[in-house]
């Protein structure tokens, strides 16, 4: 008897120390909104609340061609326009160069350009905070918004920390802080990005001279795939199966800014540097037989590097405008690397040759926050390099050598 009620006393004292906990978490929720909505009434009366959302918004700025009326993109990609600060001001995440420099925390090898997501059908299915995916979903097409988000909405205890890279800025977010997503406003909606890029890479290779490439739409190496021979020598020293090459390299996005490169003296004009991360030397590429495997062995893992090895001779100069599907396809660069995420002895396996569609069958965004690799490094210091999005085509610029072994 004594043992049963020892049993049920543990039990007892367990259920009430639950209780007590849940009931100060939802004490502390209930607290930290009643600040949120202190501070809001104080500090931004003219706000209005966003339906029963939440969150609270103003409208800054109407293009006069903008939408009438909100426009439903889920299950559809936008670009996005914003900032994020706290209450008081501080911004920790910023999208607009001018504002980097202002701030102090512009980043050479950072593309200030809007983000690209994909928007799941439900928050649940998002890897975005609540209020994120509620301010993108809820926002007009053609409006500028600033929007007001309570802590548990925002990225409550995990907090937001991008202050060593351009993307971030003056400080780190801490836990459970409300803050403002400011000059919020959709530049383009995309139905299918991968669409969308391969017209871009057609548009720029068809355009005529010298505002494009000045190439016939069926003058190209690969479906899609567009390269213009800069040099040839007269040789034209073909590259056999199974031999190697040595390229030396420079990839940009399609408004130039460059990415990376392997020539030191390309870094060191764009970046003003070079690091003890960046590589130097010509990497080395294997032509395959057609439908052999490739593994990547210290090589870029594009596509494009063994696409064009039976249309290019020993000594080429040549550029290449690339579809995403022969670039990093759905892959999702961070803009950061480090020894860990970018190795050189990962086999070239993960290009994945299915069409757009089958990417959002399961209806979530968290496939393509995937991590892969990008370029091989021998630093084990996380260094900031260009943030590449899923679907991004891409311009390389190739000199192809014989080994001199």
């Amino acid at each position: 008897m004594n043992r049963i009620l020892f049993l049920l006393a543990v039990g007892c004292s367990a259920l009430v120390s639950f209780a007590c906990t849940h009931e100060s978490k939802t004490d502390t929720d209930a607290i930290t909104r009643r600040s949120f909505e202190a501070w809001m009434a104080a500090h931004a009366p003219q706000a209005e609340p966003l339906g029963d959302t939440g969150l609270y918004y103003e409208v800054l700025a109407q293009s006069e061609e903008g939408s009438s009326g909100k426009v439903d993109v889920r299950g559809k990609w936008i670009d996005v326009s914003y900032r994020m600060s706290t209450l008081e001001g501080d911004i920790f995440y910023n999208r607009d160069e001018a504002t980097a420099r202002l701030i102090g925390n512009y980043d050479d090898y950072t593309h200030y350009v809007p983000e690209r997501f994909y928007i799941a059908s439900s928050w649940n299915k998002s890897s975005l905070p609540k209020g994120l995916y509620t301010a993108f979903t809820e926002i007009v097409p053609g409006q500028t918004w600033r929007v007001y988000v309570p802590a548990d909405m925002a990225f409550s205890s995990s907090g937001f920390d991008m202050t060593s890279y351009g993307y971030g800025g003056q400080n780190a977010l801490g836990a459970d802080k409300a803050i403002i997503i400011d000059e919020l406003r959709i530049t383009d909606i995309i139905e299918n990005p991968q669409q969308q890029g391969d017209d871009q890479i057609r548009t720029l290779a068809t355009t005529p001279r010298p505002e494009g490439w000045g190439k016939y739409p069926n003058d190209t190496v690969r479906q899609g795939l567009y390269m213009d021979v800069l040099y040839r020598t007269m040789a034209q020293d073909t590259i056999p199966v199974g031999s190697q090459v040595e390229i030396y390299y420079k990839v940009s996005f399609l408004d130039g800014q460059l990415i990376d490169s392997n020539i030191d003296s390309v870094l060191t004009n764009r970046f003003g540097t070079v690091r003890s991360s960046d590589i130097t030397s010509a990497i080395t590429v294997t032509r395959m037989a057609e439908g052999s495997t490739a593994t990547n062995g210290y090589q870029m893992p594009a596509k494009v590097f063994y696409a064009i090895l039976p249309d290019v001779c020993y000594g080429d100069s040549l550029r290449i405008a690339v579809p995403a599907k022969y670039g990093y396809f759905t892959e999702y660069m961070p803009p950061n690397k480090s020894k860990s995420q970018w190795t050189a002895s990962t086999t070239f396996n993960n290009y994945k040759g299915y069409d757009y569609g089958d990417y959002t069958i399961d209806d979530t965004d968290y496939y393509f926050g995937a991590s892969t690799f990008y370029m091989p490094t021998a630093s084990s210091s996380v260094v900031s390099i260009a943030e590449i999005k899923p679907y991004t085509p891409l311009i390389y610029e190739l000199v192809v050598r014989k080994p001199e072994n």
